[in-house]
């Protein structure tokens, strides 16, 4: 026999899955906590310094990446210019000249 899934049924999954997901949340932020409170002072200075870094340098490279590729594609189609093709080279054979 098929089980017929209301919309109250439904919605009361979600917010089952909801509970689980926000005591997984709460376990891991009391964990990380106690992780902080027993790290020595150096090693949090270090532990800071490293995430200021990545969040700050990962997103100013992606930016400027995106940025000079979008001017590369604008700079392309001003200028009429389209992307080359690539010359393969073949190396001078002086047997093949009789």
């Amino acid at each position: 026999m098929k089980t017929i899934h209301t919309p109250s049924s439904r919605f009361k999954s979600i917010l089952r899955d909801m509970e689980v997901a926000g005591r997984a949340g709460w376990r891991l932020a009391r964990s990380g906590a106690r992780t902080l409170s027993r790290m020595p002072w150096p090693v949090l200075l270090v532990a800071a310094v490293a995430l200021a870094a990545l969040l700050t340098i990962v997103p100013l490279v992606l930016g400027l990446f995106i940025a000079l590729l979008v001017l590369k594609f604008v700079a392309g189609i001003v200028f009429n210019r389209g992307p080359r093709d690539i010359e393969v080279y073949k190396p001078h054979d002086p047997q093949s000249q009789g």
